[in-house]
Order: structure tokens, then C-alpha cells, then sequence
């Protein structure tokens, strides 16, 4: 009988913390040409604080100067602490993709970088500061206004 409080307090336990993440995810899209452009964004919805972004580019495979600033972009990034890429080829495509995690590599340190990809991301203002934390509210607004579409589920 008491094994079976003990599980029985355990699955409530666990629907307790699935229910108390304020976790939410919300995706952007935008076509330019042949090149398609995704942004998601991984945000705490309680302080409207970005935890992790993604931005995935999808062109055709024959754009090989895209292809060499990409490879060149990614190596200088590659092995940061939070920060995750990837070049594919995949039907006639090239996908590059880029996640940050901001939990682990975090805002101010990407402000202060001298590296091209993060400083575009903030001056884009696709990250938009809310002191030290990129606000989701604010991000939002700006990839909106920059001609992003979000996508609903």
C-alpha cells in the first residue's frame, strides 16, 4: 500500500511541473525569392523572456557563395557552449541552421560579441533587449514588422 502512494504522489508530482512550464514556442516564417527563412523562438511566457532561438534558411543548393559564407560563419561559432549548427543538403536544397540557447550562452555575452552572426542578430533586432533578457513581446514585434509571418498550430 505504500508503493502505491509513493507512485501514486509521483505522477502527481510530475503533472504538477508539466503544468507549472511556462514554456512556449512560436514560429515566423518569410519567403525572399528562392530562399525561405524560419525563426522560432523558444520563450518563458511568464517573463516573456527568450530562452532559445533558432533561425533556419533554406535556398537552393547551387547559391555556392551562400554556401561558403555559411561554412565560414558556422566554424567561427562552432563549439560555443549553448550554441548549435548545422549545413545540409537535402533535395536540391541547402539548409543552414543556427540555435542559441540562452540559458546557457547568455544575452549580454551575445550583445558583447564581435562575431557577425550574433551582432546581426541583435542589431536586426530579431533578440530586442529587455535589460538583460531578450524580450519575446518585443522580438515578436520586430520580425513582424521586418515582413515575418507567424505561423499558428
Amino acid at each position: 500500500m505504500k508503493k502505491f502512494f509513493q507512485i501514486i504522489f509521483g505522477i502527481s508530482f510530475l503533472f504538477l511541473l508539466v503544468g507549472c512550464s511556462s514554456q512556449e514556442t512560436a514560429t515566423f516564417t518569410q519567403k525572399s525569392g528562392d530562399t525561405d527563412v524560419t525563426l522560432v523562438y523558444t520563450y518563458d511566457k511568464k517573463t516573456d523572456t527568450v530562452t532559445k532561438i533558432k533561425i533556419e534558411t533554406n535556398e537552393p543548393a547551387e547559391h555556392t557563395e551562400a554556401r561558403k559564407d555559411n561554412e565560414k560563419l558556422f566554424e567561427e561559432i562552432k563549439g560555443i557552449d549553448g550554441v548549435v549548427t548545422s549545413l545540409t543538403e537535402k533535395d536540391g536544397k541547402l539548409i543552414s541552421s543556427a540555435e542559441i540557447d540562452l540559458t546557457k550562452y547568455k544575452f549580454s555575452k551575445l550583445k558583447e560579441s564581435n562575431n557577425y552572426f550574433f551582432t546581426g542578430l541583435v542589431q536586426s533586432g530579431f533578440l530586442t533587449e529587455d535589460g538583460d533578457h531578450a524580450s519575446f513581446s518585443k522580438s515578436k514585434e520586430v520580425a513582424l514588422k521586418r515582413g515575418m509571418t507567424e505561423q499558428t498550430k
